[in-house]
Formats: C-alpha cells, sequence, structure tokens
C-alpha cells in the first residue's frame, strides 16, 4: 500500500503538513492545495497548531495571501480549533464549513469544552469566527482555487456538519473523520465514531457517496494519504469495521448490561497513532459508546 505522512509535496501543488499536535508526530495533519497564483488549506488542527502551519508554508513557498481558503469539514476542536488564529495572517481567505459549523464557530465556548473534556490540558481555547470571514457552503457546491475544482459534499455521520472535499482534476479526497483513523504504520483503519455525535445511519448514507467517488488520493486528517487503488480498498474497509462493530451490538442488543457491549466494541479501536497516551484510553471510551449510542441517536 502506497502512503505519504510527512510533511511536504506528496503530487505536484498537493501538501500535506504534519502540525505535531500534543507533540506527537502524526497525530493531525491539514491539506493544502496550489493552483496557479491561488491556494486553499483544508482543516486547520489544534487551537496552537497555527504556529507549524505558518511555518510549513513558508517552506513550501506559498505567499500567504494567495490562501483564499481554509475548508473546514467540521468543527471539532481539533479540525477547526485554529481557524481564527491563522486568519490573523491569511488576510485575502474566508472560511468555508457547513451552515451548523458557522454557529457554533461564532462563539466556541461549547466546542472548546467539549475538547477539553477529551484532550485535557492538550486543547488550548479556540478564538471566534468573524462572521464576515465565513463562507457556508451547500451540498455540492463547487469552489474554484484557480483552475480546480473543489467540491464540498455533505458528509454527515462523524458529526451532523460534516463535509468532505473532492477535488475531481486530481482525483483527490479530503475525507475528514468519516471514514475513520488511518494508521500509516500499520496500514490498518480505526472508526473515528465519537460521542455524542456520531451517527451510524447517516454514516452509511454518506459512505454511499464516497463509494461512487473515483478516488487516487484519500487524505486523512488522522492520518496521512493513500495514494492510487488502495484508496477504494481504505473505503470498503471502513464499511466492512463498521458493519462488524454493528454485529457485535446486534449481538448483544437483548442484553441490559451495556458495559459488556462497550468492552467488546472498544476491543475493535485503535487511537494508539492518533492520541497522546495520557487521553488515549478516555479516547477509545468516547468512540466506543459514540458507536453503540449511534446506532440509535435520539
Amino acid at each position: 500500500m502506497e502512503t505519504y505522512s510527512e510533511t511536504g509535496e506528496f503530487s505536484r501543488n498537493l501538501f500535506y503538513i504534519d502540525t505535531f499536535a500534543h507533540d506527537l508526530r502524526r497525530s493531525i495533519g491539514i491539506f493544502v492545495l496550489r493552483n496557479g497564483s491561488e491556494c486553499a488549506i483544508f482543516d486547520s488542527g489544534m487551537p496552537n497548531s497555527s504556529g507549524e502551519i505558518l511555518k510549513s508554508l513558508k517552506k513550501f513557498g506559498i505567499d500567504l495571501d494567495s490562501i483564499r481558503y481554509i475548508f473546514l469539514t467540521h468543527r471539532h476542536i481539533d479540525h477547526a480549533g485554529s481557524s481564527a488564529y491563522l486568519l490573523e495572517k491569511l488576510s485575502n481567505a474566508s472560511v468555508g464549513m457547513h451552515p451548523y459549523s458557522a454557529k457554533q464557530l461564532m462563539e466556541p465556548s461549547k466546542i472548546y469544552q467539549g475538547g477539553k473534556e477529551l484532550f485535557r490540558d492538550f486543547a488550548t481555547p479556540m478564538n471566534p469566527l468573524e462572521i464576515a470571514s465565513i463562507r457556508t457552503l451547500q451540498d455540492g457546491e463547487e469552489i474554484n482555487i484557480g483552475k480546480e475544482i473543489v467540491k464540498a459534499i455533505y458528509t454527515p455521520g462523524h458529526t451532523s456538519d460534516h463535509i468532505s472535499y473532492y477535488i475531481p482534476s486530481r482525483k483527490a479526497l479530503f475525507c475528514g473523520d468519516l471514514i475513520g483513523l488511518f494508521n500509516p504504520k500499520t496500514m490498518k483503519l480505526s472508526p473515528a465514531c465519537m460521542y455524542p455525535s456520531f451517527n451510524y445511519q447517516s454514516f452509511q448514507v454518506s459512505m454511499e457517496k464516497i463509494r461512487a467517488v473515483d478516488l487516487e488520493f484519500l487524505i486523512f486528517p488522522h492520518f496521512g494519504v493513500v495514494i492510487g487503488n488502495d484508496s477504494s480498498i481504505i473505503v470498503e474497509d471502513s464499511l466492512a469495521t463498521h458493519q462488524r462493530l454493528f454485529k457485535i451490538a446486534e449481538k448483544h442488543k437483548d442484553n441490559a448490561k451495556k458495559e459488556e457491549i462497550l468492552k467488546e466494541v472498544k476491543a475493535e479501536m485503535d487511537a494508539s497513532a492518533t492520541f497522546p497516551d495520557s487521553v488515549r484510553e478516555r479516547a477509545v471510551e468516547f468512540m466506543a459508546k459514540g458507536f453503540i449510542e449511534g446506532l440509535n441517536p435520539h
């Protein structure tokens, strides 16, 4: 399986940045597209990631004034956290997102508290986004970056406001957390069904959208890039993994002891490459609970 998991240019004018979140390598990454005199950033990492991102953009020779958009996949702190800080340096940029994300990120205290509950001291405060900097995106909307088209695809499941971004000319998909957490060392994928936002039915519908997309590059925030035909294999692997968890839950559906279901589901989770040691067990607990609760959301 061909993968890329460093800071650098993995294909012409397609860049990946390891943000070194939580002082870890290969935990949270972002994607950068350049076409002609315009660029776009996809996701923004944790609130304290802006310095590493700006340093990497300089290394790539990208003029900060050329960046037209920060496209966010969803509202969570590890994806949207640094967007307001980046805007302080990106004078020509707007932030593209789902309409619900916009409501949350203009007053992000709830997102920060949720992030702190999981990441603890690794979560730092978020600054609010100004309404003038926000562009809400519709499902299927196409935005030009130079001569490239970026297509926003609503893909709820991980959260209700999740968007994946597809670049048709490059057959590249930035999938956010919909498909799962990819470990570039083991080449294994684990669900990212975080409590309390995961919805299994929405996930299935969104994954059918992704299955219809022609892929050469499957780009994960957690973590790295899968290249070539293996991209589609990873999509199928994600569906199979979630189906396996569903069968575990179904096996226990008449059992009142939820802790038994939780234990079996947790055994299928792998957060080793994404979360620091001090919060890893908590993250697995959140994801296992998220999957079980997400089967029958209220």
